[in-house]
């Protein structure tokens, strides 16, 4: 069986070298991808007693991050190693590893190359984030005695047809599981019914409620000077927007800038690799448009500040100053912090969604598509609550931003209720720790 995927998955990858190369999807970390870890990590596994964290992308590290902290603590004779599949989720890795911790991308799914690292690494335990079934490192995981730990795993209605399609595969890798933890009832269900032992599946919560409730209002103005609004703007920040829907949301701020003068927009993209597309776009729409890394406080180059600055103040084809682009990694959530009303992107379009409990963390008001799939459960939560706005489509944008544009007042009561419905809805974290440890 190994042999067979080993096939599969060197043939896939020859197949979509192209797509790769002119991507530069994988143009990070391919020694760790190999197997040729960083000597810091040799040296970290040679010596000490290892708890392997995988997570595949942001949304996950921010995760891992979550249970650092609980990990180090319930088990302070163990080191943390973190491995991602994603350049921007190695990044929010390094943020949430201690000095004495490692990061690494995830090896590829050959066997000889899995086997290679699980002997190097030797964890004890290997707790993956979310639903990630890799099956030759799952099996050399197994094979060298370490117990495998799912965490927040969830499995959305668009994925579980596909995995009942290869439920005899999908059970024999939750077998090799010590614990399988789920978000909710249905996702404990289904992943029973796809073969996981139900004496080893229990459901847990979500780990993204457990984000730490932070008073944003002291770097408001800091952030807001940063970006030169005055506090009588109100900035609409569209986040981890997606291809296919920045133009329903320049087409609803287009109707809504001739409605209100004191309105600014910042888009920022879930890759930001797109924000020439975006700034292209924006200029066929008349716009002028501003890169927040030429904003940057910290720049070396005063002049370049300067610049931007006298050009941010410059409104030459429309009523406003140019829409701010996003450019620079690890920042949106100050961009929330400093925002009046957030959009949630990728939900305009049928690719699931991204995680609104950041922003409503914050204590703002949100709005979101109805293609939330991959977040169905906090989404649930948060419309229960009245702490968030979901719409059909861009004309359903334009209505619920022009709602909360003139309701000051329920902007304020949607974003203090989506804070009280996380307050409400955390503890996973704790949860999956106490089922680590038993």
């Amino acid at each position: 069986m190994r042999i067979l995927y080993n096939a599969v998955f060197i043939i896939f990858g020859i197949f979509y070298l192209p797509y790769f190369l002119v991507t530069g999807r994988y143009k990070y970390g391919i020694s760790d991808r190999f197997g040729f870890l960083p000597e810091n990590v040799k040296a970290i596994c040679s010596k000490q007693k290892i708890i392997w964290v995988h997570a595949v992308s942001v949304g996950e590290a921010k995760v891992a991050g979550i249970l650092a902290p609980l990990l180090r603590k319930a088990f302070p004779s163990y080191t943390l190693l973190f491995s991602t599949v994603t350049h921007t989720g190695n990044k929010i890795a390094r943020l949430a590893a201690a000095e004495n911790e490692g990061v690494f991308y995830l090896p590829f799914d050959i066997s000889f190359i899995t086997d290679r690292v699980v002997n190097l690494v030797k964890p004890e335990i290997f707790i993956s984030t979310e639903t990630e079934l890799w099956p030759n490192l799952i099996y050399s995981l197994y094979k060298s005695g370490a117990r495998l730990v799912l965490t927040n795993g969830r499995i959305s209605n668009r994925s579980y047809p596909r995995y009942k399609k290869c439920k005899f595969f999908i059970s024999k890798l939750l077998e090799k599981f010590s614990l399988v933890l789920m978000q909710s009832s249905q996702d404990a269900a289904r992943i029973i019914s796809l073969g996981a032992p139900e004496e080893k599946v229990f459901v847990t919560g979500n780990l993204k409620f457990d984000i730490p409730l932070v008073d944003c209002d002291s770097k408001r103005a800091e952030l807001r000077e940063k970006l030169n609004l005055s506090e009588k703007e109100i900035l609409i920040v569209a986040g981890s927007t997606h291809r296919g829907e920045e133009e329903d949301i320049i087409n609803c701020f287009v109707k809504l800038e001739k409605e209100y003068n004191n309105i600014r927009l910042l888009i920022a993209p879930r890759h930001i690799e797109r924000a020439q597309e975006i700034e292209n776009l924006l200029s066929k729409y008349g716009f002028k448009s501003m890169k927040v890394s030429l904003l940057n406080l910290q720049s070396d180059c005063p002049e370049s500040l300067d610049f931007a600055r006298d050009k941010l103040r410059q409104g030459e084809t429309c009523s406003l100053k140019p829409i701010l682009i996003l450019d620079t990694m690890g920042e949106l959530k100050s961009m929330y912090s400093a925002s009046d009303i957030v959009f949630v992107g990728k939900s305009l379009v049928k690719k699931g969604g991204q995680n609104p409990i950041e922003p409503a963390s914050l204590g703002k008001p949100i709005i979101f598509g109805r293609y939330m799939f991959n977040f169905q459960d906090a989404v649930k939560i948060f419309l229960e609550n009245n702490a968030g706005i979901e719409v059909e489509d861009r004309k359903g944008l334009y209505s619920a931003v022009k709602f909360l544009l003139d309701n000051p007042e329920e902007r304020k009561k949607l974003g203090a209720n989506a804070r009280e419905a996380i307050g409400k809805s955390s503890g996973a974290s704790q949860k999956t720790i106490d089922l680590i440890i038993k």
